[in-house]
């Protein structure tokens, strides 16, 4: 079948309704979700809220480029040469039109030689050179925003080995890949590096209640001269400078592997910001815990629920700050902070999250709380010459 690429005019008229297209979009991350998790969690069809993100440029530059089934029709075409859709109002496009995409994302108040690429194909339209045009000219975008390093995160399960002959392994040395597998070959082929490896694990919820308060106990019982304190969507402005350091500290404090990531500079400003597009389309819940004596805010963590899926939750940050380890802070606010989301939002049947495979301790206090693993994921990075 050929197609064609098409960008997306996200400066369209925001008072008229979505075009259809992007029902497309939501099928492509739909069927490649069954397709790799055996579960819809990971798609989303709030495109609202998708969109709202998309134009919301005050911290991030953003371009989409769409993979469209047949050849391009005469019109206007966008600043990177590819057929124009406005994001509102166009009805020329069928859902079902839509093989692919990739979302091209690049920092603009901090590691500005950093750009993100998440491509995206139909399972049933692979192998037909869709995702290798997309990443070209996703990676032709960022060079041509003077990005010099690229990051793309990919599911890797099927590819882990123990064997040492005919593997790569993650910086740490924690995961091998083999690289006679068909994604692995493909990544390294392109000039990407294995970077960091990335823990996928799922919590079922309800927590039994023996484990939660157990946790709870044992924690509160280590943490004397600290508090906690639960809040749900954006935080009260007492609490919003406090805060702010946890978030830089977590550009710099968790295992990065071999990841360019580079210090984040944070203030008030960017964090309410930040909450702002966190919360677009759904509930968060964060619980913090803060030094009783001097009133600082020393740990956090995060969990939010997608209105359009209320089984789903996904675990966000969770940071210590170093001078206050050693006080399971980190296992009494994500226990408290579990323990908030049940309450609040009895729906949540289990918890998504992320770490780095190399991060024993963090993995610990998951594991505690129910965490089990379910795959891996590779961060593949690519410094552009």
């Amino acid at each position: 079948m050929g197609f064609h690429l098409a960008e997306i005019d996200l400066t369209s008229d925001p008072a008229s309704p979505l075009s259809g297209f992007w029902d497309g979009v939501s099928e492509v991350e739909r069927a490649d979700s069954l397709d790799t998790f055996g579960y819809e969690d990971f798609a989303t069809s709030d495109n609202e809220s998708r969109v709202a993100n998309l134009r919301d440029v005050r911290q991030q530059r953003h371009a989409t480029l769409l993979a469209i089934a047949g050849p391009a029709p005469h019109g206007a075409t966008g600043p990177y040469g590819h057929r124009l859709l406005p994001a509102t109002g166009e009805g020329t496009v069928r859902p079902d039109d839509v093989l692919g995409a990739v979302f091209v994302e690049a920092p603009l108040l901090d590691n500005e030689h950093m750009g993100y690429l998440e491509p995206v194909v139909h399972p049933h339209r692979r192998g037909v050179g869709i995702g290798s045009v997309l990443l070209d000219e996703g990676e032709r975008i960022l060079r041509a925003w003077d990005r010099s390093t690229i990051l793309v995160w990919a599911i890797v399960t099927p590819a882990v080995s123990t064997d040492l002959e005919g593997t790569v392994a993650d910086p740490a040395g924690t995961v091998r890949l083999r690289t006679d597998d068909p994604k692995v070959r493909f990544a390294v082929s392109r000039g990407y590096v294995f970077s960091q490896a990335e823990r996928h694990s799922v919590q079922p919820l309800p927590v039994p209640p023996e484990v939660l308060d157990e946790a709870l106990r044992e924690a509160r019982a280590k943490a004397d001269g600290y508090e906690l304190v639960s809040f749900i969507g954006t935080p009260p402005l007492d609490l919003a400078a406090g805060l702010a350091p946890l978030f830089a500290a977590m550009a710099t404090d968790p295992p990065l592997g071999a990841v360019d990531w580079r210090p984040v500079a944070w203030h008030q400003e960017r964090f309410v910001q930040t909450y702002e597009q966190m919360a677009r389309g759904q509930a968060l819940y964060t619980t913090l815990a803060r030094h009783i004596d001097s009133g600082e805010v020393v740990a956090f963590t995060q969990l939010k629920g997608p209105y359009e899926k209320p089984a789903v939750v996904f675990q966000e940050n969770t940071l210590v700050l170093r001078a206050h380890r050693g006080h399971a802070l980190g296992l009494w606010a994500k226990a408290a902070n579990c323990a908030l989301i049940q309450q609040e939002r009895p729906s949540s049947q289990r918890v998504h999250t992320w770490n780095a495979d190399e991060n024993d301790h963090m993995l610990a206090i998951n594991a505690r709380l129910g965490y089990r693993r379910a795959n891996i994921g590779a961060a593949w990075q690519k410094v552009l010459s």
